[in-house]
């Protein structure tokens, strides 16, 4: 059975191995063959991409990447608009940071909780406000999907996010859930939880009803409340 009929509005599995997700992504649009996507620390081309599957059925969109390396990847092999900078707060607006390189883990978070086997080798990284960006690019507010995976400065970030302005369709924020803390900033902006698809917590606009079946809500309880007093002593820092 699929964990989700987006058509009516029914969850039945909340939580989902990450092999499923951009099939589910794409059924959540219905498959279109255009779109608009924001990919918040776009990382690698292809690997782990968020992104280059919409891409390959026609979609265009911001790529937002402060490494240096994998910016001038992504202008080679991707046709998005590459921007070289790391989303942080208005505090930060234009400030340059240190980012620990990492490959796919490359963070501003100064206690990372993906790091324990990766090199923390620092480099100097101009930091601006994601609605500074899109603004400047000219993205509409409505645009369809934002993938946000910047290792732990999502709070930092969403200080600088006017989420009510911008109102994407679908949010697909990578989440450890060591707190409710993203949670509950999502749902004070007006976006309600549907899913999990490893790591990432997807949002959709809380006008959009989706009822949970028994088992759904379950694991939802299970994974935001249950389960949190163990991810907090594993990812303790």
């Amino acid at each position: 059975m699929t964990p989700i009929d987006f058509e009516h509005g029914k969850v039945f599995r909340f939580s989902n191995p990450p092999a499923v997700e951009q099939e589910l992504v794409r059924e959540f649009f219905g498959n279109r063959r255009e779109g608009y996507y924001v990919d918040g620390g776009a990382n690698h081309p292809s690997i782990d991409s968020q992104s280059r599957h919409l891409e390959d059925l026609g979609w265009t969109g911001l790529l937002i990447e402060p490494t240096p390396s994998y910016c001038e990847m992504l202008r080679k092999e991707r046709k998005g608009q590459v921007v070289q900078l790391a989303c942080s707060s208005p505090e930060n607006h234009e400030k340059r940071l240190r980012l620990i390189a990492a490959g796919v883990h490359s963070t501003l978070n100064a206690n990372p909780i993906a790091l324990d086997n990766h090199s923390k080798e620092t480099i100097e990284v101009t930091c601006r406000t994601l609605d500074s960006i899109l603004e400047e690019y000219g993205v509409r507010p409505g645009f369809d999907f934002i993938s946000i995976d910047i290792e732990g400065h999502e709070m930092e970030m969403f200080k600088g996010f006017t989420l009510p302005k911008w109102k994407p369709k679908l949010v697909l924020l990578e989440d450890h859930v060591t707190s409710h803390e993203k949670h509950i900033h999502m749902m004070k902006n007006g976006y309600r939880l549907i899913l999990r698809t490893g790591l990432n917590s997807w949002y959709v606009p809380q006008e959009m009803h989706f009822d949970f079946s028994p088992a759904a809500r379950f694991e939802f309880f299970r994974k935001y409340w249950l389960g949190l007093p163990s991810r907090k002593l594993r990812y303790r820092r």
